[in-house]
């Protein structure tokens, strides 16, 4: 948005007609620019809250009367207020210079116009104000828009609003009404799905679209065992973030033969168009950005408790579809031939299940796969912290200070971005060997406590929970920036800031100001989840390679020979990692050196590969 002001000469040069100033109310004079939430949204760059219903829109101020303006200027200036006018733009405010009248200083201050026949007249002062209405509300007085929401998962309603991230479609216009209290059907007929708004399908296509130019492994792997159909009779459900890579995903796996039912593991990651467009192509999807608690678990819930149909195999990321089939309906897992778990977290879980002996189906750990670890959780946050971080706060990172916790190949990529950017970068570690690592890539490797007072950004990645408690949160410094690129939300402990002496300022989109009673405040951004997926998106070409290998585990597991795999966590063959990997290389037209006989026999391996031993990470 520009403000452009033009001279007195320019003005004149453009023949711009007379404005008589003297009659101006005070109301014309002095515009105001009052946006509501959703504006402001509209116009900030947004990917598990619901959306808070926005406050109405400040009233607008009837026009004083001025000196001078008699009933001629009155009927102008309601003619300016009334509905009719809703057109005349309230973004700039532009003085014009009258090419007729000379500008003069008041000894006062303000300004005088001089006409021609030497009468001075004042001229009404300009106070140039921006006010955003929505924003002075604090936090605990927000209304929610359903009874029913709960405020356990996303409490603070101060960050949830209907918009996607930066490619989402999503309009202001969108009505306020849960999804939930819908009436939807596709062009087909079937209301078998829960999205925002099934009219934004046409949007999300052309993003698919886009996606699948990045995604070549997964073409490929769709053009190649199409005619098989390897996963003809999988009824698979799914719980991941639904973007347009994940539509991809999904509609390869139909295309090998899958039905597939599908919700949402993050609260804040759906784009809402891409899940439209999925269900106007028939798939079951439940999924929209801005979900509650309830309405969280209630799309896991019709994804998997639906009459005549029952999965038999699940693909999750972060592991709470897996938790609710073990509390609900555990004997879906009679039937149930694998599960396939890309995050941390979720895989985290997988292993205390079998620890306890309670895992009673096989899982595959793609979260440990080469090809997940050195590339979607290495590249992918190398690119996205950036991004994420810029959208939300415009900053600059040249000279920042910035505290990074966890040096995983996650903290690798993000430090390595920022310390490209001329950021001063520290690392907190618990592990000696990561420890080790950062050090000899040049950070200073610190406990959280020692360089609280002083960094400006504290990027949380480790997986774990309360890494930053709210002894952390009390010491920062004043507009301190807190985010989190680890998949779970515990790592900040954002329900410690939940307390009647502080107050929540939603500032845009997955941005909240928490303000301290001595006026300190720190920027909290997504409420502490999945900084990347939450406020920004992520590279698709990086994404190609998890699906890929998702897909063939899911292929591995269901195709596999009853009792090659047990009832354990397994990983994938590193001949599926290569496998996955060679898919992607003719997108650089790259050439591969092939072994000899003589060099293979010298190795003791074979000239086709595998290369690495399974161990190998």
């Amino acid at each position: 948005m520009s403000v452009q002001v033009v001279s007195a000469a320019a003005a004149a040069a453009a023949k711009v007609p007379e404005v008589e100033l003297k009659d101006l109310s005070p109301s014309e004079a002095e515009p105001q620019l009052g946006l509501s939430a959703a504006a402001v949204g509209a116009m900030v760059p947004p990917a598990g809250g619901g959306d808070p219903e926005a406050p109405a829109p400040a009233a607008e101020r009837p026009p004083a009367p001025g000196p001078g303006s008699g009933p001629a200027a009155a009927a102008a200036a309601a003619a300016a207020l009334s509905p009719a006018a809703g057109k005349v733009p309230q973004a700039s405010a532009m003085k014009r210079s009258d090419p007729h009248h000379q500008h003069q200083r008041h000894r006062d201050g303000g300004e005088a116009l001089v006409s021609p026949d030497g009468t001075v007249t004042e001229a009404p002062r300009t106070v140039k104000k921006i006010q955003f209405a929505d924003q002075k509300q604090e936090f605990n007085k927000r209304p929610t828009k359903i009874g029913r929401r709960s405020l356990s998962r996303s409490i603070s309603q101060s960050s949830t609003d209907s918009y996607s991230s930066a490619a989402s479609y999503t309009d202001s216009s969108d009505d306020e009404t849960s999804p939930r209290d819908k009436q939807q059907k596709n062009s087909k007929g079937s209301s078998d799905f829960c999205v925002k708004n099934i009219k934004q399908a046409e949007f999300g296509r052309r993003e698919i679209e886009i996606a699948e130019q990045e995604m070549p492994a997964l073409m490929a792997l769709r053009k190649r065992a199409q005619g098989e159909k390897p996963l003809a009779g999988a009824k698979i459900v799914g719980c991941t973030h639904i973007t347009a890579q994940t539509a991809v995903l999904m509609e390869t796996l139909g295309a090998l033969g899958a039905q597939c039912r599908w919700a949402a593991c993050n609260i804040y990651s759906t784009l809402n168009e891409v899940a439209a467009a999925l269900a106007e192509s028939g798939f079951p999807v439940f999924a929209w950005k801005g979900e509650s608690e309830d309405d969280f678990w209630w799309c896991i819930d019709r994804c998997v408790n639906v009459e005549g149909w029952q999965p038999n195999m699940i693909l999750d990321d972060g592991g709470d579809l897996t938790h609710w089939i073990y509390k609900k309906y555990p004997n879906m897992f009679k039937k149930i031939k694998g599960i396939v778990e890309e995050s941390v977290t979720g895989v985290h879980r997988l292993y205390q299940l079998s620890k306890a002996g309670k895992l009673c189906v096989p899982a595959m750990n793609v979260n440990d796969s080469v090809t997940k670890q050195k590339f979607d959780n290495l590249y992918c946050c190398r690119e996205s912290i950036l991004d994420g971080l810029k959208r939300t706060t415009d900053m600059m990172f040249g000279g920042k200070q910035v505290v990074v916790c966890g040096y995983g190949e996650v903290g690798k990529g993000c430090c390595a971005a920022l310390k490209a950017m001329g950021s001063i970068v520290y690392v907190t570690e618990i592990d000696p060997i990561c420890a080790l690592q950062a050090c000899m890539d040049g950070f200073r490797l610190v406990k959280l406590n020692e360089v609280i007072r002083q960094v400006d950004i504290v990027i949380t990645c480790t997986g774990n929970k309360n890494v930053v408690t709210r002894e952390h949160l009390d010491r920062m410094k004043n507009s301190c920036i807190v985010c989190n690129m680890g998949h779970s939300n515990t790592e900040i402990d954002v329900a410690s800031l939940r307390t009647p002496e502080l107050t929540w300022e939603r500032v845009r989109s997955q941005v909240d100001h928490v303000i301290w009673p001595d006026g300190k405040r720190i920027v909290l951004l997504a409420e502490g989840r999945l900084l990347n997926l939450s406020c920004s998106t992520v590279p698709t070409f990086v994404l190609s390679i998890t699906a890929t290998t998702q897909a063939l585990a899911l292929i591995e597991l269901y195709n596999a020979p009853e009792g090659r795999y047990k009832q354990d966590v397994y990983l994938l063959p590193k001949k599926m990692d290569e496998y996955v990997a060679s898919l992607h290389l003719p997108t650089f037209d790259a050439h591969l050196t092939e072994l000899t006989d003589e060099q293979a026999k010298y190795l003791g391996l074979n000239k086709n590969g595998p290369f690495k031993p399974n161990y190998y990470r």
